[in-house]
């Protein structure tokens, strides 16, 4: 059993013992959700800069402990000032050390939208992040069959949720085509063997139609990173370890934005010379 598959199964577990909501209940999350304006609407429409989801993750199963709750404030207040267009949080809780309380805390604590990380297998953890005030949220194609794929968006579409289907491989892409996602996001970690390559995005773009918003999520690292899926027409990235290992997390963020100015004090996406 890969570490994939232990986490899928040690959450299949967990959710044996998460009540559903009543009818009730779900009536009145659809009826606020609906209500709700949604931040990513916006954000996923924006094309001229790189737009960085921050992430906030306390731990891994490839690196362990990362930060400790106690440091969530920091990096909130270091990913704002910088300039995030919006923030990442890992609620899994035995192999990443999250929490929806993890996730409540952020949410009251932020001005940006928040997107929800999670091993999503059922539809009472969809519902919860609407209840909480979730603005998009992770589908995993690789742990998801094509009919729960196209289940999961239409829930999240009925509740005010962009979602966002992760892909690693040609037959995850296969079943996010097919289920006609909006929003794809690339991951270069093989979640298998938690492996990293940029390359994953590399030869997953071509394939992927025009009309889809992508997000190039790990492993980037440097401005030259960005710049070069930028040049392929991405502009959505989602930064998480490196940003997280960083004695000055708000810098590291700023430079990846390309914030630095030049000597004539041009952005350095507006001077690319």
């Amino acid at each position: 059993m890969n570490i994939l598959e232990q986490i899928v199964f040690d959450k299949k577990q967990s959710l044996q013992r998460v009540e559903p909501y009543t009818f009730k209940e779900i009536e009145a999350i659809i009826a606020m959700a609906k209500c709700r304006s949604n931040q990513w609407v916006d954000l996923f429409k924006q094309k001229n800069e790189p737009e960085i989801i921050a992430e906030i993750k306390l731990g891994s199963p490839s690196r362990g402990s990362i930060i400790s709750p106690e440091a969530v404030p920091f990096y909130l207040s270091e990913y704002q000032r910088a300039g995030a267009s919006a923030l990442s949080v890992v609620t899994e809780e035995k192999y990443f050390k999250g929490s929806i309380t993890l996730l409540k805390q952020v949410i009251r604590n932020t001005h940006l939208p928040v997107l929800r990380k999670d091993f999503i297998l059922k539809d009472v953890q969809i519902y919860q992040s609407a209840y909480f005030g979730v603005g998009a949220l992770l589908l995993i194609a690789k742990i998801l069959s094509l009919s729960k794929i196209r289940e999961f968006i239409q829930l999240c579409e009925l509740l005010n949720i962009i979602p966002l289907v992760e892909i690693h491989d040609r037959n995850d892409l296969e079943k996010a085509i097919k289920a006609r996602c909006k929003f794809i996001g690339i991951n270069n970690r093989n979640l298998m063997t938690l492996e990293v390559s940029l390359q994953t995005t590399e030869s997953l773009l071509p394939e992927i139609p025009d009309q889809v918003t992508i997000v190039c999520e790990s492993g980037i690292r440097t401005l030259r990173d960005l710049q070069r899926f930028m040049d392929m027409g991405i502009n959505h990235f989602l930064i998480g370890e490196y940003l997280l290992f960083h004695s000055q997390p708000g810098e590291a963020l700023r430079e990846l934005k390309g914030v630095k100015k030049h000597a004539s004090g041009k952005n350095m996406w507006n001077n690319p010379s």
